[in-house]
């Protein structure tokens, strides 16, 4: 799936626009993400990293603790991603004793950060929106094509130089000034 996200001062818009295209919301959610860095010094986060997630508040039907590895290519607009990696959990200790008989060589912790979303579904694509740390309003537009991911920005009057380039954990990092 090809995803942007954009920072904003506000949901209330995005939630009118929303409410007009009767979009179905599926649920709120919350995440609490690990981000792991790799300990090769060449590999960025924008090329890979390490996600330990916790979604205590969960709406997919998965797990409520998942460890993966993220990949990401960027795209004309937003990015994609792959996930070579991606073990689910119960528990948080079985991820993290996984992570350190398997991984530990390989990554390790650069930060975490919460969030709080709503997810809703506009016919075959998914709009994210979301509170990071309770301060930072945010939209993840989410298609499986590019022409359906520049209807997104389109209907929610996003240009492309809005969009973020890279993953999303790079941008939240600037914002959270670590």
């Amino acid at each position: 799936m090809i995803e942007a996200r954009i920072f904003i001062d506000s949901l209330d818009e995005a939630k009118q626009i929303l409410t007009a295209q009767k979009a179905i919301c599926k649920g709120q959610y919350k995440i609490i993400d690990e981000i792991y860095r790799s300990t090769d010094t060449s590999v960025t986060l924008n090329d890979e990293f390490l996600r330990l997630r916790v979604v205590p508040e969960n709406i997919w039907n998965e797990k409520e603790v998942i460890l993966a590895i993220k990949n990401t290519q960027l795209q004309a607009v937003g990015k994609n991603s792959t996930i070579p990696l991606k073990l689910q959990y119960d528990t948080k200790h079985q991820a993290e004793t996984y992570y350190l008989e398997n991984l530990s060589d390989k990554y390790v912790k650069d930060f975490s950060f919460s969030r709080i979303g709503w997810q809703y579904l506009l016919n075959n694509d998914v709009v994210d929106l979301e509170i990071i740390e309770d301060k930072y309003p945010s939209i993840e537009f989410k298609s499986e094509t590019a022409e359906g991911l520049e209807k997104l920005l389109t209907l929610f009057d996003v240009s492309s130089s809005q969009v973020i380039s890279g993953p999303s954990v790079i941008a939240v990092r600037e914002i959270l000034n670590l």
